[in-house]
């Protein structure tokens, strides 16, 4: 019983935390906060060891998160102040055909979803679905769905959406937890086992490789969704453009400064430098690069200090250009200079002080999250969690995933509930050295499986979308329930077939 105290703390905390911000609508960074100091005391932590836990926690998860969304943020506003995110779409409508402009949109969505949060781009988008629904007579659905669908799977599978972001710091913590007791199954205790620093993926490299992956995921999950569920439901209900959102965003308040290559060499390029910097360092790890991209071309004690820089081999400025940090930096910087090149710096400041303001109140919770994960980890719950994790009957990845989504379901903030469900599962991640990623894209698709009137989400589907509360709550979430289950079995067939 000692051993499972600070766990059913941590239950009881956890519904306090749900009650409070459903109940009373309680603000989720200052409901984090109450609830970890809460379960650490619960637990039988001292106060001042409570205090510098929480403490601890927030700094761990600042210091990494920051300048990821804060560039992220500023790429996406770039985006939608230049008209990129347009120019994509409509370039797109043009080379798929009018008739297949449901299928464009998907994609343009896609495209425009890898660096925008969802409800930028999909205001940025709704014109275009408004003006194509006009034009052609079809049901409304038949544009929203797929551009709703893209949006929502790439806003919690791709980095530098906030959730992931989190929930890649807080699972590929690289602090590994005392070796459990002994007691119970062997194959318990073996998998609790802690994880060396070799073993464990660096969390650099755990979110490289979560951009890649997400983004390869988010595609065949939202085709999935849009040519099963999605059309089955466009070709039976006709909606027609609400008059009211049509009419006042008909015509885009933004001038189109961009143009189609550079919108999309911006939108690419931070995918494209991941990539090469992960395939750089696979193809290394494999034995196939040669000699000269791992090898310094010159002795760097030949060098003098100002141009040591010289000196290293190309396979690290690879994996320089490859970190999460580096891709986003030079791609918000060629954003501001391609698809800057209309306005001034006036403008373009105004531009990055919006996008620093729309990450503030975000950066908060997940200082909060952070101390809520570091209360878990230091109180023992997050051992005994994972314990009994390792004695289910089945997979880890479907457990992360269930908690995720029962997470979503409860908090409806897909951000507060994917950096919830994280701190839950730390512990389990510690468990899994070198399958970080495949945890992190389990709990990321777990809050997918669904939106409810909590979510600002929800209630933009509906009011733009023209239809009921009923639909969203059913159809859409059939919808949403269908995607989350094809990821969660795309997780589960590379968990057979590779692990």
């Amino acid at each position: 019983m000692a051993d499972a105290w600070p766990a059913l703390c941590t239950l009881a905390g956890l519904l306090l935390l749900l009650f409070v911000i459903i109940r009373w609508q309680l603000n989720a960074f200052v409901a984090l906060l109450v609830a970890s100091i809460g379960i650490g005391l619960a637990a039988g932590m001292s106060p001042i060891v409570v205090a510098e836990t929480v403490s601890n926690g927030i700094a761990g998860i600042m210091k990494e998160v920051t300048v990821i969304l804060a560039l992220g943020a500023m790429l996406g506003r770039m985006l939608e102040a230049s008209g990129g995110a347009e120019i994509i779409a409509q370039k797109l409508i043009g080379l798929f055909g009018q008739k297949r402009a449901s299928l464009a949109l998907l994609v343009a969505a896609y495209l425009v979803g890898l660096p925008i949060l969802f409800n930028v781009g999909f205001l940025v988008l709704m014109p275009i679905v408004f003006r194509l629904q006009k034009q052609s007579g079809q049901s409304l659905l038949y544009f929203l769905l797929p551009v709703s669908f893209s949006l929502g799977i790439t806003h919690s599978l791709v980095p530098p959406h906030p959730g992931i972001v989190g929930a890649v710091q807080i699972l590929s913590g690289e602090k590994a937890l005392p070796a459990p007791s002994t007691k119970g199954k062997v194959h318990a205790a073996e998998a609790m086992a802690p994880a060396s620093a070799a073993e464990r993926t660096p969390p650099n490299q755990v979110m490289v490789q979560t951009i890649v992956f997400g983004a390869l995921m988010s595609l065949p999950i939202t085709l999935a969704g849009w040519l099963g569920p999605g059309r089955w439901w466009a070709r039976r209900q006709h909606v027609e453009c609400p008059e009211q959102l049509a009419g006042f965003t008909a015509t885009p308040a933004t001038t189109l400064h961009a143009s189609f290559s550079a919108a999309l060499t911006v939108v690419m390029l931070p995918l494209l430098l991941s990539l090469i910097g992960f395939g750089a360092k696979l193809l290394d790890r494999l034995g196939h690069l040669p000699a000269f991209m791992t090898e310094p071309p010159i002795d760097p004690d030949a060098v003098s200090t100002p141009l040591r820089f010289v000196a290293h081999a190309p396979l690290a400025w690879l994996e320089f250009l490859g970190t999460p940090t580096m891709a986003l930096l030079l791609s918000t910087g060629l954003a501001f200079w391609l698809l800057g090149a209309g306005m001034n710096r006036q403008q373009m400041a105004k531009i990055a002080d919006k996008a620093l303001l729309d990450v503030g109140s975000i950066l908060f919770l997940f200082g909060a999250a952070g101390g809520f994960k570091e209360i878990i980890v230091q109180s023992g719950a997050g051992g005994y969690i994972a314990r009994e994790v390792a004695r289910l009957p089945i997979s880890r990845v479907a457990t992360a995933y269930l908690v995720s989504a029962m997470v979503r379901a409860a908090l409806g903030s897909a951000t507060a509930a994917i950096l919830t469900a994280s701190a839950l599962l730390v512990s389990v991640a510690q468990s899994m050295p070198g399958q970080e990623v495949l945890l992190v894209l389990a709990v990321a698709n777990g809050v997918t499986f669904m939106t409810q009137p909590a979510d600002s989400g929800f209630w933009m589907v509906k009011e733009y979308g023209n239809i009921t509360v009923r639909d969203v709550m059913l159809k859409f979430n059939a919808c949403r329930i269908f995607m989350s289950l094809f990821g969660l079995a795309m997780l589960l067939a590379y968990e057979l077939l590779f692990l």
